[in-house]
C-alpha cells in the first residue's frame, strides 16, 4: 500500500476503539468499514477517513531526504523511550460545531507528550507548501496559531494542543442536542473513566482511497 501523508495518533484499546470505530464507519486498524445509515454517514463525513483517534502528531507529507523504513524506525526508538502519559476522565463536550471524546482535564503529562512527539518527528515532515498555508490561514487564526502553524506545520500543537476523539463533522444547531445525547448513551460506559496514554500508532494515508490504515501500533518502554 503506498501512503501519500503520515500521522502519529492515540488510538485506545478494545473495546473503546471498537465502538468508536463503528461509529464512524471506519476501523483503521483492521481496513474494514461498517455499515451506517445515510445520515449517520453524513454527521461522521469528515472525520471517517481518519479512523477513530486523538491526534498527536498531525498528518504530513513525508520530507523528500526520509524513507517510510527510517521514519517506523525512529517511531521505534520514540516509543521505546517514552513514558505513559495519565489522562483526566472522559466525556463527551462540543468543540463549536462538533462533538468528540474529551477529557474533563488535559494533564501536564498528556501535553508535554504530545509537544515531544511533534518535534521529534518534525525533520520527518516535508515543508508546507504556500497553498497549504493559505488554507489553513482561511481559518482565522491568532498571531500564535499562526507562529505554530510556520514554525511545526499546524496551528493547534504544543500551546495549543487539545486531547480530543473527534465524533461528527459539524452539526446544524437544530441536530446538535439529539446527536450528543446518541453519543453520551453509546458511549456511556466510558464517560467518566480515566486512563493512561501508554502506546501511540504510527498511519499512513492511503493514496487510493484517501483513508488512514495503522502502519504499527507500539506499547512505550518496549
Amino acid at each position: 500500500m503506498n501512503f501519500s501523508r503520515y500521522a502519529i495518533y492515540y488510538i485506545p484499546d478494545l473495546p473503546l476503539f471498537q465502538i468508536g470505530s463503528d461509529w464512524l464507519g471506519w476501523n483503521s486498524q483492521s481496513g474494514q468499514e461498517t455499515f451506517l445509515s445515510a445520515d449517520d454517514r453524513r454527521i461522521t463525513d469528515r472525520p471517517r477517513k481518519y479512523g477513530f483517534h486523538a491526534t498527536v502528531k498531525p498528518p504530513f507529507l513525508l520530507a523528500s531526504h526520509s524513507t517510510q523504513g527510517e521514519l517506523q524506525d525512529a517511531f521505534h526508538a520514540f516509543c521505546a523511550t517514552s513514558s505513559p502519559a495519565t489522562c483526566g476522565t472522559l466525556k463527551i463536550a462540543r468543540l463549536g460545531r462538533f462533538l468528540a471524546m474529551t477529557q474533563d482535564v488535559q494533564s501536564n503529562e498528556v501535553t508535554e507528550l504530545a509537544a515531544s512527539t511533534v518535534s521529534y518527528f518534525d525533520k520527518f515532515r516535508a515543508p508546507l507548501s504556500d497553498k497549504d498555508i493559505e488554507k489553513r490561514r482561511q481559518r482565522r487564526l491568532t498571531p500564535q496559531q499562526d507562529e505554530l502553524l510556520l514554525r511545526w506545520g499546524y496551528p493547534y500543537v504544543m500551546q495549543e494542543f487539545k486531547f480530543h476523539m473527534t465524533l461528527t463533522g459539524p452539526l446544524a444547531a437544530n441536530e446538535i442536542d439529539a446527536i450528543e445525547q446518541r453519543a453520551n448513551t453509546r458511549f456511556q460506559e466510558f464517560i467518566g473513566q480515566s486512563s493512561n496514554i501508554s502506546s501511540l500508532a504510527l498511519l499512513g494515508e492511503d493514496n487510493d482511497s484517501g483513508r488512514f490504515h495503522v502502519i504499527e501500533r507500539l506499547s512505550f518502554g518496549m
